[in-house]
């Protein structure tokens, strides 16, 4: 007797690799790995200079989509958002 195929399956598309390191129109963009195994993504407020939750960028990051940069080490990635926040500082 043959089983019943399962009409649900999982895509074969790979999991985007995190932690990845992303500028979308010049706004830093970090995709990191959860704890229970997801992903979250997580972009610069640019008023306040810290990282909020913004679950809107991921399709624009793995797809490339738009003004999309990618950022190949941390390193280049942490010394952007320094000079961005050195720069919100110097506003206030």
């Amino acid at each position: 007797m043959r089983a019943k195929s399962n009409r649900y399956a999982v895509s074969s598309r790979p999991a985007p690799p995190a932690p990845a390191f992303y500028t979308v129109n010049d706004r830093p963009v970090q995709l990191v790995p959860t704890g229970d195994g997801g992903l979250d993504v997580l972009a610069l407020d640019m008023v306040t200079g810290r990282f909020v939750r913004a679950m809107n960028y991921l399709s624009r990051c793995i797809g490339g989509a738009g003004d999309v940069d990618s950022i190949t080490t941390q390193a280049e990635f942490d010394a952007l958002v320094a000079a961005i926040r050195a720069r919100i500082a110097g506003q206030e």
